[in-house]
């Protein structure tokens, strides 16, 4: 009897499951892997701060840094530097332990499809946060596939292929929707002392004591860290979790499971 077709939607859930287990098993080489997106999240984020902070910069610069820049960073950087954590999962997938040496070498050999992908990527997030970021509703499902199109095949359409391995574009959305929503949970978290020390949540702006003054003049670091570091798992996360979905679709719908066992099977019938 065959077995009931699993809905991707249910697939996505599954490997966003086994991507938060994938982290819990190999933290000491993820976390590795992901210094240097936390490193670059919080160096722009202390930088930034500290431009507001220091300078009364006006309107027009303000918002091409707000509206404009950081976003095209984050996008960037977002995209780009937690690679290495996907070529862990796939490895991890296969049933392999990679080292954070193998992965960046495997992102290497890469760099020259990575580097055409990631420039038009580039393109399209900036043309799209020039029109208020509307584009990227329609272009970001349909594209956040093509990095692991470069990482792990040789086809050279590597958009095209991005999007006929996902047909499905809502859910990525949906997904995308999820872990949305588990940073604006997390990050409340974030600012959650500074609503309890500096607004009247629970009267705590009404005590005017040195360790107060001491603690609003510097929540911010504190902020920035943990900002940081969310932005970084959820991008590791995300990643992980792409990638497990990704292969899930090639070895169930494309077949690569069923090759694979025939393969093996004629194998053995030659030996």
């Amino acid at each position: 009897m065959a077995r009931p077709k699993t809905s991707l939607p249910r697939r996505i859930l599954v490997q966003t499951d086994r991507a938060f287990w994938c982290i819990h098993d190999h933290l000491d080489v993820l976390g590795c892997l992901a210094l240097p997106t936390f490193a670059a999240v919080l160096a722009t984020g202390l930088a930034v701060v500290q431009v507001w902070r220091t300078w009364e910069l006006p309107v027009f610069y303000n918002v091409l840094m707000g509206g404009l820049a950081i976003p095209f960073l984050a996008l960037f950087g977002f995209t780009a530097l937690p690679l290495p954590c996907a070529v862990f999962a796939w490895r991890a997938a296969e049933g392999e332990v990679a080292t954070v040496g193998e992965c960046i070498t495997w992102c290497w050999r890469r760099s020259r499809r990575l580097a055409s992908v990631l420039f038009r990527l580039s393109l399209i997030y900036l043309g799209s946060l020039l029109l208020f970021g509307l584009p990227l509703l329609w272009a970001w499902p349909r594209t956040c596939l093509t990095p692991l199109v470069a990482l792990f095949e040789d086809d050279r359409r590597m958009f095209r292929r991005g999007r006929r391995i996902l047909r499905e574009d809502y859910s990525v959305t949906l997904m995308g929707l999820l872990y949305l929503c588990m940073g604006v949970v997390l990050g409340g978290l974030a600012v959650l002392p500074r609503l309890l020390v500096a607004t009247p949540v629970l009267g705590a702006n009404l005590v005017d004591a040195p360790w107060r003054r001491l603690i609003v003049d510097y929540l911010w670091i504190f902020e920035a860290i943990s900002m940081a570091a969310l932005l970084t798992a959820i991008a590791m996360t995300w990643w992980i979790s792409l990638t497990l979905v990704y292969r899930d679709i090639r070895r169930v719908r494309e077949g690569e499971d069923l090759k694979q066992r025939i393969a093996s099977y004629r194998a053995k019938l030659a030996a």
